[in-house]
């Protein structure tokens, strides 16, 4: 009786957080965005112009270019399906129903299904700049992806297990000395700014041809297309932030009171990142494959030290 209560909660607090994790990601790139031009010493936007927007856009009329595809009127909804894949893979309750998938090698292939799809739509618009940006992303998802493999590969050796519960809160479940850890963490960081396109990696605000990556793959949408890239913008930006906060911990016991936390934890975490991108520049292109080194080199050592047991 008591187990078949607690299924029925876990898939309640799944179902509740993957539904409050859809709409209320515009509103965390909101709180960004204004923290971010507050420190600046500007107005900036609301913390709702996220909801304004996709509202306005859905509105307008949805043009393509002359010389475009099918690929490129079917990448919005596929990269928005794929980031809301990825929010039900997370335990957003701290567990998941029996038999419910959480495998993070799977958050990582439709993290790079994303990424692989707005290239395709960058270079199928058939213009200068967005065959630049498609080009960018597609570069710097070759360092991207080797670094979420290394900064995970601490939990993968200390658990044997690849899915999202078993092998979090890390911190938690075993007892680590805080070099290990805490070069894994900030190597999570690193790698989940490049993964959003976030200051020092990229700047969402530019269209400066000779800066922009995202921004120039959909400069040539219009309509429901571009509202459509935005909300799968702003899913992965939710989604992502949520994975680097399972794995962190902590957990509380109760799913509900679980789940109220990781609704908190990504508030504080976008007002953090729009302070952090209003101290920060963007890096030159040339210098982020040493960017994602470093990541990459994080991850490896944190292993490194608890395989050689240095890190217990």
């Amino acid at each position: 009786m008591w187990m078949g209560w607690l299924t029925v909660e876990l898939w309640g607090v799944q179902i509740v957080g993957m539904a409050l994790a859809v709409l209320l990601a515009p509103l965390y790139v909101g709180i960004a965005q204004t923290v971010k031009a507050r420190m600046q010493g500007r107005q900036g936007p609301s913390i709702w112009q996220g909801y304004w927007t996709l509202s306005k856009l859905w509105r307008k009329e949805t043009l393509v270019p002359e010389f475009s595809s099918w690929v490129m009127q079917m990448a919005p909804a596929v990269t928005f399906g794929a980031m809301a894949v990825v929010v039900v893979y997370i335990p957003w309750g701290g567990s998941v129903p029996f038999n419910w998938p959480h495998d993070v090698l799977t958050v990582f292939f439709l993290l790079a299904l994303e990424r692989f799809w707005v290239g395709l739509a960058g270079l199928d618009s058939a213009g200068t700049f967005g065959g630049l940006g498609a080009s960018r992303i597609l570069t710097l998802g070759s360092g991207i992806e080797p670094a979420l493999f290394a900064v995970f590969g601490l939990l993968w050796y200390l658990t044997g297990r690849t899915e999202i519960v078993p092998i979090a809160p890390g911190w938690w479940r075993h007892s680590l000395n805080i070099l290990p850890w805490g070069l894994a963490v900030v190597g999570y960081v690193f790698v989940a700014m490049a993964e959003l396109g976030r200051l020092p990696v990229d700047n969402p605000d530019t269209h400066l041809e000779l800066t922009m990556m995202h921004e120039a793959t959909v400069l040539e949408y219009s309509g429901r297309f571009l509202a459509q890239s935005q909300a799968a913008v702003a899913l992965k930006f939710t989604a992502v932030i949520a994975l680097g906060w399972v794995w962190l911990g902590p957990t509380l016991a109760s799913p509900w009171w679980n789940l109220l936390l990781r609704i908190g934890e990504l508030a504080v975490t976008s007002a953090l990142l729009g302070w952090f991108e209003s101290r920060t520049v963007k890096l030159r292109y040339l210098r982020l494959p040493a960017y994602l080194s470093i990541a990459i080199g994080m991850g490896m050592l944190a292993v490194y030290l608890v395989a050689s047991r240095g890190g217990y």
